[in-house]
């Protein structure tokens, strides 16, 4: 009887164990996500070489490149820089540029 309660008890054990461990693996937090999440930023300039202001959104920030002047932004890599508005040569939701790590100090022309 006693070797039946011990069985019992371990076999009941083990399973508590085995089927905790992944409750126990989601709940805890894992800094390394944390790290990425931020990502490097990387510098790039924006060049407007029309003769209009140019509406642009980089992510959920807006911004407006003034006609024949440079604007430099700090971004993540993989943000999509996409018009906002019409312009003679782009749609609205044109995609520009998406920010890569090659692109660290470049000049990029919008024509």
């Amino acid at each position: 009887m006693n070797l039946i309660r011990r069985s019992l008890i371990s076999v009941s054990m083990v399973a508590v164990s085995v089927l905790s461990a992944p409750a126990i693996h989601a709940a805890t937090f894992n800094p390394i996500h944390a790290m990425f999440a931020k990502g490097k930023t990387i510098q790039i300039s924006l060049r407007n070489d029309t003769a209009s202001d140019i509406q642009l959104r980089a992510g959920d920030d807006a911004m407006t490149l003034v006609a024949g002047k440079t604007l430099s932004v700090k971004l993540v890599p993989g943000t999509r820089i996409v018009t906002s508005s019409d312009t003679a040569t782009h749609k609205a939701g044109d995609l520009v540029v998406e920010v890569s790590a090659s692109l660290n100090g470049a000049t990029i022309a919008i024509h």
